[in-house]
């Protein structure tokens, strides 16, 4: 939206506020600034009139040119097509700079051009820095003030002014005019505000002998009409300024002055010319009818012989407006924004955009203050006759009341505030008030133009963008946020981040059937649902059980890889297995087959897998875990369990899933090579919260003991008798080596590294000697073991 401080004084005296002022305050009630640029014309650039006007003896497009200026006349030689005697014109006198010349700017000198001297320049707006409104020269007239021949231009206020640019939100459709903005000036600084009065046309003639008003069925919008008859007029050049610097301006000088009447005031108006000249001479007058009806489309339209325009779209054929005189039936206009909104969703009619992009966002529905701008600019601009009266289609629209209460507006903006302040801003904001018995509770009633008001919450917005948020205290903000992730989101981003993890590690992942056939689970050792239980209509028979396991599915993929020629192989899967019961679990599981790295130097027959290389390769993906050995019966049991390199995985103490090497008589069977492989409950590795411990600032000291014991006795037994004992400033145990002297031996040498490292200080050798004696102990007296010499 564009206005000019010029256009505002119209309705407003905006004289003694700072122009930056101004803006500033627009802007933080919600009518952002985006520009403002000072319009002043250069020194030296005065009031002239064509006095004479004679061609050029030596140049068919030049004229010769007698220019007055009050004390003098100066001859000036110009180009201008539109240049005629008795113009009044601005003129450049010698010395003047111009600003917006082509090149860069311009000082106007005395020049000789074709043998004839010429002592200055009639200038054309775009040559003062204004818009372009034609192809020649700027014509002056008395819209811009009283011409005195002489004066300077950039005294008169139409030239020295201010234009603004006012980025507005698709809500303030009241706003999309010069009195929309002059409301809220007059709100905020507390003015007195002008508007147009209804004008006495002294004719005698009414409107209805010449025009009658027909609804058929049931019209939602509202109608004024008055009839002009249009003599003889100009498009006036603060007209064309204004609507120049809109881009609006148009060739047409009667829809000018529409156009202009609806950027002043918000009220959509429109013209139907009559083109039968005996409506004026005649002393009975000729009745012109107008039918308001829906259209074949639902849209609301105006019809004479056929559809004249669809009201807030457009007109819908073209009409001649040139050739004068000319009579006019002025429309002023009012439908709901949104009811033609959602009548320009459903169909497309021919449409003026501009129109349509006022009346959607909410025209002004005050028909009477529209009515009387067109009428007051037709009778200032034109010669013209304005019939008395007007025919008019008014709707009652019912009033939006919000039902309320003081203490409810002061919630919603964060502070208590005395009523009568509230009251006070609201009404100065032309929202009407209605108090009831209750001190605290009210109504408000939005002015008919507000459109966006509709609840408390709208009219609290209101009033806080008036009273200033810079008023409010700034409080934290308390709230209680729920948990927005469901416990089916973390579970699929915690597989997702393990499949991340596998993948980096080089493992590919796979997908297999949820089923899988019976027999072969039967045949491999693994469980299978009970029988009651089991699919009764199962897809195929090779799919006829639910799976209890996810290293069945992944064997058959490492065979058919085998079959291809791959000789590694590094796969993982993560999904769903039932137990017998029918119980749901999500599992995850690895396989590797094959060589760990391929042949390629420095190593030509390639790096195989071993069991502690696979062990590491699974603790960098789920995390740290511990080795406890399996059952004698789960080794017999399942046929893919290696009968010594298997073992149970533990995390955090609980049992989580099983690590193995492939039973060497199943790779044979199945003809693919050496493989290991590792199943886990997915439940158990579901990362819980990281808690800090303190740790030690002190240095940590290991200690090396060899012992003979019982070959038959396995680590874990040790480790956790030492850890159960507790020993201050114990930190770990773990094992480095072992040595069998002889195969027939029971005996072997374990070799054991200590952790010893204190929280409080630094500990001495005579320490070190008491917690390795304490480990001894217990290894010895539980394990009948010895310290190896």
């Amino acid at each position: 939206m564009i206005i000019t401080s010029h256009l505002l004084s119209k309705f407003i005296n905006i004289s003694g506020i700072d122009i930056h002022k101004l803006c500033d305050t627009l802007s933080s009630i919600g009518l952002e600034v985006e520009s403002c640029i000072k319009i002043e014309l250069p020194p030296k650039v005065v009031v002239g009139k064509v006095v004479e006007k004679n061609p050029h003896p030596d140049a068919d497009k030049l004229n010769i040119c007698q220019v007055c200026i009050g004390n003098e006349t100066l001859q000036i030689v110009c180009g201008a097509k539109n240049v005629a005697k008795d113009q009044y014109v601005p003129v450049a006198l010698i010395g003047a700079l111009l600003p917006q010349i082509k090149g860069g700017e311009l000082q106007i000198q005395q020049a000789n051009l074709r043998g004839v001297d010429s002592y200055g320049m009639i200038c054309s707006s775009t040559e003062l820095g204004l818009p372009h409104i034609n192809d020649g020269i700027m014509v002056l007239d008395e819209s811009i003030g009283k011409l005195e021949l002489g004066k300077e231009l950039r005294e008169y206020s139409l030239f020295n002014n201010h234009i603004i640019d006012i980025s507005l939100t698709p809500n303030r459709g009241d706003c999309l005019c010069v009195l929309g903005i002059a409301r809220e000036i007059s709100c905020i600084f507390d003015l007195p505000i002008n508007t147009y009065k209804e004008i006495d046309s002294g004719v005698a003639l009414g409107v209805g002998r010449v025009l009658q008003i027909f609804t058929e069925g049931k019209i939602q919008s509202s109608l004024l009409y008055k009839v002009i008859e249009v003599k003889q007029i100009n498009t006036p050049l603060e007209v064309e300024l204004c609507l120049a610097f809109n881009n609006t301006l148009q060739k047409n000088p009667i829809q000018n002055i529409i156009e202009y009447s609806t950027y002043m005031s918000g009220v959509i108006l429109n013209a139907y010319a009559i083109e039968n000249p005996e409506i004026i001479s005649s002393s009975k007058g000729v009745e012109v009818s107008l039918s308001i009806k829906k259209d074949e489309n639902g849209f609301e339209a105006v019809f004479l012989d056929k559809k004249l325009s669809i009201i807030g779209v457009g007109n819908q054929i073209d009409q001649n407006l040139d050739i004068l005189p000319k009579t006019l039936i002025i429309e002023a206009s009012y439908i709901d924004p949104i009811s033609i909104s959602k009548m320009l969703f459903k169909n497309k009619p021919k449409q003026n955009k501009s129109l349509v992009y006022r009346s959607t966002r909410g025209s002004n529905p005050q028909l009477e203050t529209g009515m009387n701008c067109l009428c007051k600019n037709f009778s200032d601009f034109t010669k013209c006759l304005i019939y008395s009266g007007v025919q008019e289609v008014k709707q009652e629209y019912e009033d939006t009341i919000i039902n309320t209460t003081f203490g409810a507006i002061c919630n919603i903006v964060g502070k208590n505030i005395d009523k009568e302040e509230i009251a006070k801003i609201l009404k100065s904001l032309n929202f009407r008030i209605k108090a009831t018995c209750d001190d605290d509770f009210f109504s408000i009633i939005p002015p008919s133009y507000r459109h966006d008001i509709r609840t408390r919450q709208d009219a609290a917005e209101e009033f806080l963008r008036i009273y200033g948020i810079q008023n409010i205290p700034s409080t934290p903000h308390l709230s209680i946020e729920k948990p927005y992730h469901n416990k089916g989101y973390i579970s699929y981003k915690n597989q997702r981040n393990i499949a991340t993890k596998a993948l980096s590690m080089g493992f590919i992942e796979t997908i297999h059937y949820l089923f899988y056939q019976k027999e072969k689970l039967q045949t491999l050792g693994f469980p299978t649902l009970k029988e009651n239980l089991d699919l009764q209509n199962p897809i195929t028979s090779e799919l006829n059980t639910l799976r209890t396991s996810l290293i069945p599915a992944m064997l058959d993929s490492v065979v058919r890889n085998k079959n291809f020629d791959y000789k590694s192989i590094k796969i993982f899967e993560i999904g769903s297995i039932y137990d017998e019961d029918r119980h749901e679990k999500t599992s995850v599981a690895f396989m590797v087959n094959g060589l760990k790295t391929p042949e390629v130097y420095p190593y030509p027959k390639g790096i195989v897998w071993d069991f502690y290389d696979f062990c590491k390769s699974i603790s960098s993906i789920i995390g740290d875990f511990e080795l406890k050995p399996l059952n004698e019966n789960e080794g017999k049991i399942n046929k893919t369990i290696h009968p010594y390199q298997s073992a149970k995985i533990f995390i955090d103490g609980e049992k989580a899933g099983i690590i193995s090497k492939l039973n060497p008589t199943l790779t044979k069977e199945l003809g693919i090579y050496e493989g290991f492989f590792c199943e886990v409950d997915f439940e158990k590795i579901i990362p819980r919260h990281i808690v800090a411990k303190e740790f030690s600032k002190y240095p940590a000291t290991q200690k090396d003991i060899t012992i003979l014991i019982d070959k038959k006795i396995y680590f874990d037994e040790i480790s956790t008798k030492v850890k159960k004992a507790e020993i201050k400033n114990l930190k770990n145990i773990y094992p480095l080596d072992v040595y069998e002297e002889s195969p027939t031996d029971n005996y072997i040498a374990l070799s054991i590294r200590i952790i010893i490292q204190s929280m409080e200080g630094t500990l001495t050798e005579n320490d070190f000697s008491e917690i390795t004696q304490k480990v001894l102990e217990i290894i010895s007296i539980n394990f009948n073991a010895k310290l190896k010499e």
